[in-house]
């Protein structure tokens, strides 16, 4: 599950970090992540619990993308940060669409769903299925769209209040239809709510994401490749899923 973009500190001569839980793979996020060297790294890591972790990058970093690399860390997802305020996001409604708060007790249905709209996606395989998501009723904001038969069709979960869109989808049969839209224009109303002033949200390469997210105003705020150090006992997996 995504959670606010703060946490433990963790330091060492070089090197420092933030822990939080990856929103994007069953890992620690070592957030805000700085290193001087490979030397200072490795002190940082030394201190932290066993992997798998995961690091955000900027992609123009080479000296923290390269330090990384030689630290066992694998890209597995790359993509564009976007950006807007959250303020006048306009988002008309869907006929025959509701948009409510997500409930744990729809888990099973929203792993059915999560699977037909995130198909194909590197974090969704980098999570597994489920994901973790369908018990996130009460974290943040967490927003799904049914029909009036109550299937669902669609998700957003956002990190309150800095409106950090982590996970969001419509099954590919509902696309089109303004219901992504809605979703968005419900979490805006939810940071909004908490005095958060912007949304963000990641464009994985390879997707239509950024184009949605052109259309609804959000600017593009520089690449992202996505980084991870998984279990030592079992290389190339995550431990647990």
């Amino acid at each position: 599950m995504g959670s606010p973009s703060f946490g433990p500190a963790v330091a060492a001569p070089g090197a420092s970090c933030r822990l939080k839980p990856s929103p994007t793979a069953h890992a620690l996020r070592l957030d805000a992540l700085q290193v001087r060297d490979r030397a200072s790294l490795q002190a940082l890591l030394d201190q932290l619990p066993e992997p798998p972790w995961d690091v955000e990058v900027q992609a123009d970093d080479v000296h923290l993308r390269e330090t990384l690399l030689s630290a066992d860390f694998v890209p597995y997802c790359s993509g564009t940060l976007f950006a807007r305020r959250a303020e006048g996001l306009v988002a008309p409604r869907t006929p025959g669409i509701e948009i409510v708060a997500y409930d744990n007790g729809w888990a099973d249905a929203f792993t059915v769903a999560e699977q037909k709209a995130m198909e194909g996606l590197s974090s969704l395989r980098e999570l597994g299925s489920p994901s973790g998501y369908e018990w996130g009723a009460g974290q943040g904001s967490f927003r799904i769209a049914r029909t009036q038969t109550g299937e669902m069709v669609g998700f957003a979960h956002a990190d309150l209040p800095d409106g950090m869109i982590d996970w969001c989808g419509v099954i590919p049969e509902f696309r089109t239809k303004g219901i992504g839209r809605q979703l968005i224009g419900a979490v805006a109303d939810d940071v909004k709510a908490q005095r958060g002033t912007h949304l963000l949200a990641f464009a994985e390469d390879g997707t239509n994401a950024a184009a949605f997210l052109t259309r609804l105003g959000f600017r593009a705020k520089g690449k992202k490749i996505l980084m991870i150090a998984r279990t030592h006992d079992t290389p190339g997996t995550i431990q647990g899923t």
